[in-house]
């Protein structure tokens, strides 16, 4: 009879041992959940509506003013000389003549040009914003632009399974948006001299655009396209 006591008390034991086990497991597999670099809408959702706060600004790419337009130009029908003329149709610029320094042959010469300022109104379009763009085949930062609106978070279609690039991991989201657009954006001409603004402009809660985003230590946050 002893014997068998001691037998049951130790199979009691084990099963003991046993639930405290599974019960640990239980709490380490609910630390690590909490835990857990996955992404997942909430958080990616939380981090896109802060980037776009912040960087959600939809610009025309027109970083240093005054522009000048020369008479080639005109003739050549290049963005500036097609875009210019309806800014300032909408009172945004005003032109003056002037003279400009202008690759002619092998030469450096003055050249006439129609010079483009910003009014008191577009000066309210002309704000600071860090991006960069290719000149000559070469990286150029920007600390201002000429913008027409700014974005924020409609809903956050969906995102890549994540991908491991030189030890870091990245994923691209999905989503739509709305634009807080001005006034003269909705304007038939500009929308025609600056395609890429109507088609934002038009596709407010409708066009997808996608935003890639790093895993920084724990967590997920957009990648300016510049870094």
């Amino acid at each position: 009879m002893l014997l068998i006591n001691k037998t049951a008390k130790n199979q009691e034991n084990v099963k003991t041992k046993h639930f405290i086990t599974v019960g640990l497991m239980s709490i380490s597999s609910a630390v690590f959940c909490a835990n857990s670099t996955e992404p997942n809408q909430k958080i990616l959702a939380s981090a896109l509506e802060k980037y776009l706060a912040q960087n959600g600004d939809f610009c025309l790419g027109k970083f240093d003013w005054p522009i000048d337009v020369s008479e080639a130009e005109f003739g050549m029908k290049t963005r500036d000389a097609l875009q210019m003329p309806v800014l300032e149709k909408l009172g945004l610029v005003v032109s003056s003549q002037a003279e400009a320094m202008r690759k002619v042959g092998d030469a450096e010469l003055p050249v006439p040009v129609k010079r483009y300022a910003l009014t008191e109104a577009g000066k309210a379009y002309y704000i600071a914003k860090e991006s960069s763009s290719v000149s000559a085949g070469r990286k150029v930062t920007h600390s201002h632009d000429f913008c027409a609106g700014k974005l924020s978070l409609s809903k956050l279609v969906g995102w890549e399974k994540p991908v491991e690039q030189g030890g870091i991991q990245e994923t691209t989201v999905t989503y739509t948006y709305k634009i807080a657009a001005a006034k003269w954006s909705h304007d038939p001409e500009i929308q025609q001299v600056f395609p890429m603004l109507a088609r934002v402009v038009n596709g407010e809660g409708t066009m997808q655009l996608k935003q890639q985003f790093r895993l920084t230590g724990a967590s997920w946050l957009a990648v300016n396209p510049w870094d």
